[in-house]
């Protein structure tokens, strides 16, 4: 089969290839996927620049964690899945999958039946993403009526963000440049501001949730007050998380997401009626992973970037 190899550190037209390997078999408890469409994420194209673990993420020169498609053999205990199923994941994360081929093998309590509403791209694009949102507002307790500030409005994990926060009953405000504001409104923001807009941000006031997606990036003073949870995806520096404190938020925390069947199961249930959708930016062949991994690399991504492997699946 086709798969994505790492040669080592460096940028991605040094080190990706795509070479010839053996189809994996399944190992108890296991799944063997054929992979349909795999999505990237920023931490995909961070642990390849370095060739080195990424803190409890662990470097494999077989990439990829993101992955739908069908179900092409279990383990002899495995039954809840058959071939033929279409299922999606998010693999093993934080330990290596290596998604990023023809076929990849998948622990059971990791599948979740594909939504019948999303492309196979949308659904090998979203796991990673629709679960660091969805852990993230876990995390917050976020509930009916609580106003949440995303900030990173139209990323991966920004965009669905909004969306899992709505379907819960959320009054969601987000940022985005002023290009993406419509599509951030679209997604469910009721209020949407210029990042860059030193004055209306500002004029946030408290929110009960604020949801970080958005590297070195400090919460608006005014957003924050007594209470509200601050939620982070990619780390507060210790100063940021001390300002906070001093301001009042309850709790500071910095989320890694897990891998959870059960979860994304809840998230397809709620994309099959009509309450998440999962925007693409751009989508990739397998043989074009450089061009992919260079296009994540801009910081400029609306929503997700996908690999699609094998497009009959």
């Amino acid at each position: 089969m086709r798969s994505a190899k790492y040669s080592g550190a460096g940028s991605a037209s040094e080190v990706i290839s795509i070479t010839e390997t053996a189809v994996p078999a399944p190992g108890p408890g296991e799944v063997v996927v054929r992979v349909g469409a795999a999505g990237l994420n920023p931490v995909d194209v961070k642990i390849r620049a370095a060739a080195t673990d990424f803190g409890p993420i662990r470097y494999s020169d077989r990439p990829g964690w993101d992955v739908a498609g069908t179900v092409a053999d279990v383990a002899p205990d495995v039954s809840e899945w058959s071939p033929g199923d279409r299922v999606f994941a998010l693999a093993a994360f934080p330990a290596a999958a290596h998604t990023l081929a023809e076929f990849a093998v998948v622990a059971a309590r990791d599948l979740a039946p594909a939504p019948a509403v999303w492309s196979t791209a949308q659904a090998g694009a979203a796991p990673l993403a629709a679960l660091t949102a969805w852990q993230a507002l876990e995390a917050a307790a976020v509930g009916s009526g609580q106003r949440v500030l995303v900030l990173g409005g139209a990323g991966g994990v920004g965009h669905l963000a909004i969306q899992l926060a709505k379907a819960r009953g959320a009054e969601v405000t987000a940022t985005a440049s002023a290009a993406k504001h419509e599509l951030v409104r679209g997604w469910g923001a009721g209020h949407v501001v210029d990042y860059r807009d030193d004055q209306a941000l500002a004029a946030l006031d408290r929110f009960d949730t604020v949801i970080v997606t958005v590297d070195d990036t400090l919460p608006p003073r005014g957003a924050v007050a007594e209470g509200t949870a601050v939620i982070s995806i990619t780390g507060l520096s210790e100063g940021d998380r001390i300002r906070l404190g001093e301001w009042g938020a309850a709790p500071v925390e910095r989320i890694l997401v897990a891998a959870n069947g059960a979860q994304l199961a809840e998230i397809a249930a709620l994309a099959d009626a009509g309450e998440v959708d999962v925007h693409l930016d751009s989508e990739f062949a397998l043989e074009e992973l450089v061009a992919a991994q260079e296009r994540v690399e801009t910081g400029r991504v609306t929503g997700k970037v996908a690999v699609v492997v094998d497009p009959s699946v």
